[in-house]
């Protein structure tokens, strides 16, 4: 995961290589005509202020981006905000120069960009909230966070982590914290990982809690590597494999 391609502002020229939600082998580019950016109200109501200077300028924008892959070429909508801000620009003699440009920063994507890739065998509960997360991760980074803890519920269930015991009689429901202790042996090497992942979803959840991109980025990290390890062919196999020549302490045969 780079997460340049995620939180470095860019240029309408210039645009990151985000690649396809659908595909993701192509990468997303704006299609001719369809980029567009306003100033807005309030940052056109500054330019009268006696101490205003182009980096007070504030854009709203939008535009529809097309995947580079000839067997794909799904459609994407994009919209977010953006700015003026110094750069090296290059004048009409072709000599670098310092000047104003505009930036412009993703707020939103639809279909949303797949941030981490999901294995095919993962359940529908675990992958539907994470994806939710990926709709929500530009806008609001705390709502994300919080969808990647109910993604962790789901997969704690899945793995047959009990959600509550009985006692008196009564019902009580296990907090996550308490489930991921439950974790049997097999698992004890993801121990750590999930509750780092417990605790960056714990944020999302709190109102008095500042959740930053760079937060759910650290979560979804986590999340790739644990569900990598339960869920892909390829570690499964080599798991697998590892199993087979340990039990014979020597070639499989």
């Amino acid at each position: 995961m780079d997460r340049k391609l995620y939180k470095v502002p860019f240029t309408h020229e210039k645009s990151p290589d985000w690649l396809c939600p659908h595909c993701g082998k192509g990468v997303l580019r704006f299609i001719d005509g369809t980029f567009r950016h306003e100033e807005r109200r309030h940052s056109r109501e500054d330019r009268d202020h006696d101490a205003w200077d182009p980096d007070w300028i504030e854009y709203s924008y939008s535009g529809m981006l097309r995947c580079s892959n000839d067997q794909c070429k799904e459609c994407v909508a994009n919209a977010g905000v953006g700015g003026v801000d110094l750069d090296v620009i290059f004048g009409h003699d072709g000599e670098p120069e310092q000047g104003w440009a505009d930036f412009f920063r993703p707020k939103y994507f639809e279909p949303p960009l797949a941030i981490i890739d999901l294995p095919d065998e993962c359940p529908v509960s675990v992958t539907e909230p994470l994806e939710e997360s990926f709709r929500l991760v530009f806008s609001s980074p705390a709502s994300a966070s919080n969808n990647v803890r109910i993604a962790l519920e789901s997969l704690l269930t899945e793995l047959g982590i009990k959600r509550f015991v009985v006692k008196n009689g009564k019902r009580q429901f296990l907090n996550l914290h308490a489930r991921i202790g439950l974790l049997p042996a097999k698992y004890s090497d993801l121990r750590d990982l999930l509750f780092a992942i417990k605790w960056l979803g714990n944020a999302g959840s709190h109102a008095d809690s500042v959740v930053t991109l760079d937060d759910v980025m650290d979560a979804y990290e986590l999340v790739d590597h644990v569900l990598q390890e339960l869920y892909a062919q390829r570690f499964k196999k080599a798991k697998d494999l590892a199993k087979l020549v340990n039990k014979k302490k020597g070639p499989k045969g």
